[in-house]
């Protein structure tokens, strides 16, 4: 499946601070770090271009990511240091924990009142703009806003209800539930 352009704009946005954190903990400075990201981007953005199907555009991101720092160290010529294949990956366990809370979210938003549901999916989502969705809905902009923000009030309050969340550098470092079951989704 083809990522339309709203999907990388989207994922860009969201995935920019992680992936720059990525970068800059396999890199000797921020300045490297911030133009591989950018590289990056635009191999992804090229990608997309030519037609390329990313059926899963945050493992692609990050296996290129990944190969980027390759390319970078085998560029300069540094040597390597070959990697335990026992030592667990810890980017790995950080893309499975938000995989993980991403369905438990989505649970809770199904359990949003519809109107506020239905703004969130669209715009948090499916990345639809507040503009084009104000035009489709017949009403302000000011409005979708007011809506999407409310939603995400609800939603906050949902997961907290549910699960107490650590947060560390502005991410999600672990949740864990309250109540056994919490959510009805696939919570731990």
């Amino acid at each position: 499946m083809q990522c339309p352009d709203s999907d990388l704009d989207l994922a860009s946005i969201r995935l920019r601070q992680s992936l720059r954190s990525y970068l800059r903990k396999r890199l000797p400075d921020e300045a490297s770090a911030e133009d591989l990201l950018q590289d990056l981007l635009v191999k992804a953005l090229e990608a997309q271009q030519s037609g390329q199907k990313i059926g899963n555009l945050l493992g692609w991101l990050y296996a290129a990511a990944r190969t980027t720092v390759s390319d970078y160290y085998r560029a300069r010529g540094t040597p390597m240091q070959e990697l335990d294949d026992e030592m667990a990956h810890p980017d790995v366990d950080d893309i499975s924990l938000h995989a993980e809370l991403s369905q438990c979210l989505l649970a809770f938003v199904g359990q949003l009142p519809p109107l506020y549901r239905d703004t969130l999916l669209a715009t948090d989502i499916r990345g639809a703009t507040m503009r084009s969705l104000a035009e489709q809905e017949q009403v302000s902009v000011s409005a979708i806003k007011s809506r999407a923000s409310r939603a995400r009030i609800l939603l906050k309050a949902k997961l907290l209800a549910c699960c107490r969340v650590e947060m560390s550098a502005g991410l999600v470092s672990d949740y864990i539930p309250l109540t056994p079951g919490c959510g009805s989704g696939p919570c731990r």
